[in-house]
């Protein structure tokens, strides 16, 4: 089977992408059509810190450079490219799988503000995942309803759960814990898989850590975060096992 590569491009679709206005996008709610094509058809998703530890239980964590030559967390979803083993055909997450918030949060962004400063954010939506609805974020008044509440609050959430995770990335890099990586699930059967460009933290590397490097990691919560994506590599073979399931 061809090497499936792993990029991250923020998972943005093709779609319109404008800032949200609760006047110009009233009584307009989820199109639902679109976030399953949204998550039916990508094989990796973007992954914060906070959700390592449910994304390990389903899913390989791995870490993948962006457009901008920084280093991402990711779970990967599939084998091949625009393959997500974790929907059904309709494109629904399965029952049992976890859902990152990166799709939760479907069909919002989050860019830098105008002036370019990271401090302050805008909230950007694509156009082709709203509809008109019943269930609208705002009302056709221009009035907040409580889905867009608790939208917002996702929403502010991704915001302080994606610094931290920044940071964290940040500070494995410059630890010089990553390594690049190659995925050969089942490489001796006719079934095998290969997917490329992908980096784990290197146990080697982190073993020759300075004592005071370690528990500087472990008091910040991250030794656990390395773990959890250690062991998520395991994962790879379940990967395998659904895409034969599909076959």
């Amino acid at each position: 089977m061809p090497a499936a590569p792993v990029s991250e491009n923020n998972g943005i679709s093709t779609g319109s992408i404008v800032p949200f206005d609760s006047e110009k996008h009233a009584g307009l709610g989820l199109n639902r059509t679109r976030l399953r094509h949204f998550t039916a058809t990508r094989h990796a998703f973007a992954i914060s810190l906070p959700e390592f530890f449910y994304a390990a239980r389903h899913y390989p964590l791995v870490f993948v450079k962006s457009e901008n030559n920084e280093m991402r967390a990711s779970v990967i979803t599939g084998l091949r490219g625009a393959e997500n083993l974790f929907v059904d055909a309709r494109g629904d997450w399965l029952d049992q799988a976890y859902v990152p918030g990166y799709v939760r949060r479907f069909p919002f962004y989050v860019v830098d503000g105008p002036d370019g400063s990271t401090g302050k954010k805008m909230i950007m939506v694509d156009e082709s995942g709203l509809e008109e609805s019943d269930d609208p974020f705002f009302d056709a008044a221009g009035e907040a309803t409580d889905k867009w509440r608790a939208q917002e609050g996702l929403i502010a959430d991704f915001i302080a759960a994606e610094n931290r995770t920044v940071e964290f990335t940040a500070r494995m890099a410059e630890l010089d814990l990553l390594e690049a990586f190659d995925a050969r699930v089942n490489p001796e059967q006719q079934n095998s898989m290969h997917v490329t460009g992908m980096y784990r933290v290197s146990e080697d590397r982190l073993n020759r850590l300075p004592a005071k490097t370690i528990k500087a990691m472990m008091l910040r919560g991250e030794l656990s975060r390395v773990y959890a994506h250690l062991i998520s590599l395991e994962n790879f073979a379940k990967l395998l096992d659904l895409s034969a399931v599909d076959d």
